[in-house]
């Protein structure tokens, strides 16, 4: 005889796939003819945007583009001139689960660029771009509970678990539009670069919809003449998602990538017209209560489990460390003109992140000649993790550059901030069907059990004599978290 359970689900989604991987890219740039030998690059800027995040069966596939821009003296040594280039990539990973209605979150990031002159007329580009993904599908989370009605003589022993389920994986692209003014620079400049961080302020349930809010930081390079110049702006933006049907106040994880661009300098303004993607994952807490264990009174039992892997908690590690990074040059230093950053990979071992830093420095000679420099070094943070936590991501980016000289010294001290998410997971053993096998008639047993308890936990006890754990608790006086171990205990058998 089976005893049919109650299936109870919830639509969400799972995590079936993620992975890193870096793209190892190189591209050649040739002079045009309009413009001089190069005598020296000083300094190379990437820039990534994300094309495409296509998921197919059994694999996901992230498109990107990679605009490089180095800015060079010219034979003459009069100036500075720019060379620009746009170089695709593609990074596939094998998802063996994955389909067409999967969906993917991906991240980028500039791992390291570098310039090698091959001769006057002809630059190579050796770039490394960190490409990660994650993919998920759409599947109801299930468990099972005691039925209303359940034989008699049948005992179910429940538990419960507080569990993370994702909710909503989504994303939408959206794209800012506006100018702002400029000081002092000419409207011949060059553009150099114009990295944009996106910031994510506030997330807000408002009835079905989930409404983020965040900002854009807008920071334009230009060279004119030996000059490099910024200038800077913020615009706010906001986008609004569809929740599941259901009562909820989520927990959201937001990425937000570029898609392309387009800048313009003219009458003293900078023009822009910025294109992304936001990517969002949202997660709730739920509270199950599934079937344990399971056993029928005078009768043999037979239970059939399934495992459930669970999150159980998430939690964000926000920290902040200096790094300072130390450099002698070959030439004696007048002032800093621009310094820009790029972050390695990080790498964790026993509870300590290394986070490898690069600072690309474009100086001004004594001699008033421009020339630049490259320091490396790592930022350290030590992890105060929980037992059974393990790290779900990390985020790392430079908040701040500060530069002191000394002659030919110089010294860089950078801010590097992380955001580590951890979480930690568990495995639910949960009753899927429960099997009763009727003892053969006529089969004599005793009707009361004399036994020395080996465990406080009268469920077991209970189940090994085919008992009631009421009724030992009141044939033996027992109180109320009684300590039972090593006491002679009457077991009656129920029937």
């Amino acid at each position: 005889m089976d005893i049919s359970l109650e299936r109870r689900f919830l639509s969400s989604f799972k995590l079936i796939g993620s992975g890193k991987k870096v793209c190892d890219i190189s591209s050649d740039i040739v002079v045009p003819d309009t413009k001089e030998d190069i005598l020296r690059v000083i300094m190379t800027n990437a820039e990534y945007s994300i094309r495409s995040k296509d998921v197919e069966t059994g694999r996901v596939v992230v498109h990107g583009e990679l605009k490089v821009t180095a800015v060079y003296v010219p034979e003459s040594g009069e100036g500075l001139g720019t060379l620009s280039t746009d170089i695709p990539f593609e990074c596939e990973f094998e998802v063996s689960s994955a389909d067409s209605g999967c969906a993917a979150v991906a991240e980028l990031s500039v791992i390291s660029v570098d310039t090698r002159i091959l001769n006057p007329r002809k630059v190579m580009i050796n770039a490394q771009v960190g490409v990660s993904q994650k993919c998920y599908c759409n599947c109801d989370f299930s468990w099972y509970t005691a039925p209303a009605e359940a034989p008699k003589n049948t005992f179910f022993r429940n538990s419960s678990a507080d569990i993370r389920l994702i909710d909503l994986v989504s994303e939408k692209t959206f794209s800012l539009e506006n100018d702002f003014a400029t000081v002092g620079i000419d409207d011949g400049a060059q553009l150099i670069s114009a990295p944009v961080s996106f910031c994510t302020d506030s997330a807000e349930a408002v009835g079905s919809k989930l409404i983020v809010k965040g900002h854009a930081d807008i920071k334009t390079v230009f060279c004119s003449g030996t000059n490099i110049q910024t200038a800077e702006t913020t615009q706010s933006f906001s986008q609004i998602f569809e929740l599941p049907e259901r009562d909820i106040v989520p927990d959201y994880t937001v990425s937000i990538l570029p898609t392309g661009d387009f800048f313009e300098l003219n009458d003293g303004k900078v023009s822009f017209e910025i294109h992304a993607v936001m990517q969002i994952v949202c997660t709730e807490t739920k509270t199950i209560e599934f079937v344990e264990d399971a056993y029928v009174c005078g009768a043999e039992t037979t239970l059939e489990e399934e495992d459930r892997t669970v999150c159980i908690s998430e939690r964000m590690l926000c920290e902040t460390e200096s790094s300072q990074l130390t450099h002698t040059a070959d030439f004696d230093i007048e002032k800093m003109l621009y310094m820009s950053a790029i972050i390695g990979t990080p790498k964790l071992s026993d509870n300590e992140l290394t986070v490898p830093l690069t600072v690309e420095a474009v100086c001004a000679s004594v001699d008033e000649q421009i020339r630049s420099v490259k320091l490396h070094g790592n930022a350290n943070f030590e992890l105060e993790t929980e037992e059974n936590e393990t790290i779900d991501s990390i985020s790392v980016c430079i908040s701040s550059l500060k530069s002191n000289i000394n002659g030919k010294d110089l010294a860089v001290t950078s801010a590097v901030a992380a955001q580590i998410r951890l979480k930690q997971c568990c495995t639910l053993q949960i009753v899927s069907s429960v099997t009763v096998n009727e003892p053969e008639a006529n089969t004599p047993t005793p009707s009361v059990y004399m036994c020395m308890a080996q465990t406080n936990d009268l469920w077991d006890i209970a189940k090994r004599y085919s008992s009631d754990i009421d009724m030992i608790i009141a044939l033996n006086e027992l109180e109320e978290d009684s300590n039972i171990v090593g006491r002679l205990l009457i077991i009656p058998r129920k029937k």
